[in-house]
């Protein structure tokens, strides 16, 4: 091995090792899932929320969520639900889920406070087993009962 290759590999190992203990390492990445509503489906690419921790972080702190684009929040079973928008900068759209069916659209306009207790919240309108967030507007033409198909993609 030439000594300067055997150089440029300590100096890449160590910027790595400094990133990472600086916290320049990225979170990892959320599962990816295609998620189709209705009979001429409306299609989103979305990122899917399964735990506790990914789901109170949702869309926070973006400045962008590109067309086509979104969360998906998966529960463990049926049940009432809320959400808030404490530090979105974005209006989204939601569709409240049971069952594989849409059962409600809302939009939730933005709330610049990061106390999720003084933003407003929106409550499903009935027991609910996974919600989709995107950008405002992009439910427009989605009403309660059609159909929803979600299916987990690589990344």
């Amino acid at each position: 091995m030439h000594r300067g290759t055997q150089l440029a590999g300590v100096l890449a190992a160590m910027a790595a090792l400094v990133a990472t203990s600086n916290g320049c390492s990225s979170p990892p990445a959320l599962p990816i899932a295609q998620v189709r509503i209705g009979p001429a489906p409306i299609q989103f690419r979305v990122e899917v929320a399964h735990t506790d921790e990914q789901r109170r972080a949702g869309l926070r702190d973006r400045d962008n969520l590109p067309a086509g684009t979104g969360m998906l929040f998966r529960f463990d079973s049926r049940s009432p639900q809320q959400v808030w928008m404490a530090g979105t900068a974005l209006p989204l759209d939601v569709a409240w889920i049971a069952n594989g069916k849409v059962t409600a659209v809302d939009t939730l306009t933005p709330c610049a406070e990061t106390d999720e207790s003084q933003c407003p919240r929106w409550a499903s309108p009935s027991d609910v087993d996974a919600l989709l967030e995107v950008p405002a507007q992009a439910l427009r033409e989605v009403v309660p009962g059609m159909l929803v198909t979600i299916e987990d993609q690589p990344r």
